[in-house]
């Protein structure tokens, strides 16, 4: 597989990057700094992901990274449409990654 040709791992990327960005759009109720690392760490995923197409881990991580910010807002506190943002962003993501493993040979 070529590098830094998946569309998946773009989407996940860019989705990561509104993740780590929503706390300047939306207000959140609770501590928005454990979003923004989760964030981040997805998108420094994506891109190993991006460099590395044929390799499994990163996409399990990429799950597990996006498990865990599904959760961040009953851990940070964060209520209301700021949380939703998060889930539905974190729920795309899963799918996206699972999506992907089932390319990889």
């Amino acid at each position: 597989m070529v590098k830094f040709k998946r569309v998946q791992d773009w989407g996940i990327a860019v989705l990561g990057l509104y993740a780590a960005l929503s706390p300047l759009f939306f207000f959140y109720s609770g501590g928005a700094g454990f979003s923004v690392v989760v964030a981040i760490a997805i998108i420094i995923c994506a891109i190993i992901a991006l460099a590395m197409p044929n390799s499994k881990p990163i996409q399990w991580i990429l799950i597990a990274a996006s498990a865990l910010l599904f959760i961040v807002p009953w851990i940070s506190g964060i209520t209301g449409w700021s949380a939703w943002n998060l889930r539905i962003v974190s729920i795309i993501m899963i799918f996206l990654s699972t999506k992907t493993i089932k390319t990889i040979e």
